[in-house]
């Protein structure tokens, strides 16, 4: 019943922002709009996103290698596409559960630790965003209370989020789980095993010895995701400051952040369309067309690449099944 709820819930978050999103808008200039977009520079900026994919797979291997040296980064490359190509098409982002199991496959992490380090990455993820977003306030127009009201909302669950994780990470799950005497004893403790597995994977930031190497490769993935921006406002025949691509980066970063359905359809064209009105006062068929295109480069990246990794990974969904079972 929950689920149903939720669903109902993304459906209309997604059907109100692509109403705001197309509404008024004459579809012949944003289709001469869309003819007209540099193949060139579009091509640039989801080469340049493949780049930082393989960046972030370079993050993921210096964080899994107390558990498990020997995982390869092409294998974690793979399960990064699987990750985004679930994220595509399914609900409740299970393309992260999708990840978890790919990465445990044929290595020594389990699934569960996979999971943890899932967590963890996210909460990197997460972070970098809202140290980006305080450099961008100097650029913000931050007496907009809609402007206000996005940044506060996101530094709020951004915060809340990564205190949570490092609570529960120091809780005695034994002495909780215990605790539970309604449960029969044999549940508890493979329910006990299963917690204490993901946050070995969340902790494994505790124990690397590669904290220089997890820095460096954020930051150069960052700077992928910057110049994929550039080049992707430029490919619309849009030329915005440094600084402007550099404010759209972190919105467009803290935009797909939002509940939405798979692949966040319609909460990032109004949430891009409605934020490049607002800062640079373009016309609404002009910032579409930018929220489109770049709406598309990541997903048509997302779901070639990861569809084919995902096929020949042997991977079926019916694997979620088993996966959220062993966690």
């Amino acid at each position: 019943m929950t689920k149903i709820f939720y669903t109902i819930m993304l459906i209309a978050v997604s059907t109100c922002g692509l109403y705001f999103a197309f509404y008024n808008i004459d579809f012949k200039i944003l289709y001469d709009r869309l003819l007209n977009v540099d193949l060139i520079d579009f091509l640039l900026s989801i080469a340049i996103l493949i780049i930082a994919c393989i960046f972030r797979s370079k993050r993921l291997q210096y964080i899994v290698t107390p558990i498990d040296k020997n995982i390869t980064l092409h294998h974690l490359f793979s399960s990064t596409m699987i990750g985004y190509f679930g994220n595509g098409i399914l609900f409740f982002r299970l393309g992260e559960v999708l990840k978890a199991y790919s990465i445990s496959q044929n290595n020594r992490i389990s699934a569960s630790e996979s999971f943890g380090v899932i967590m963890l990455e996210r909460m990197l993820d997460a972070l970098t965003v809202l140290i980006l977003l305080f450099i961008s306030l100097i650029w913000l127009p931050t007496e907009n209370s809609t402007i206000n009201y996005w940044i506060s909302t996101f530094t709020i669950i951004t915060i809340s989020f990564i205190l949570s994780i490092i609570v529960l990470s120091n809780v005695s799950w034994e002495k909780f789980i215990m605790l539970l005497s309604f449960i029969n004893e044999r549940t508890r403790i493979t329910l006990l095993g299963v917690i204490e597995k993901v946050f070995d994977g969340i902790n494994t930031i505790k124990n690397t010895n590669h904290v220089k190497g997890i820095l460096f490769s954020t930051i150069l993935m960052w700077i992928c995701y910057y110049f994929m921006t550039m080049w992707l406002l430029e490919s619309c025949q849009i030329y915005l400051s440094p600084s402007g691509a550099f404010v759209m980066l972190v919105i467009g970063a803290i935009i797909i952040a939002v509940p939405a359905l798979p692949g966040g359809l319609g909460t990032y064209e109004a949430g891009i369309t409605y934020t490049m009105m607002l800062l640079y006062f373009l016309d609404k068929d002009e910032a579409l067309t930018y929220a489109i295109v770049s709406h598309a480069s990541n997903y048509i990246s997302f779901l070639s690449l990861g569809s084919i990794y995902f096929i020949i990974s042997g991977l079926r969904f019916s694997d979620l099944k088993t996966v959220s079972n062993s966690k």
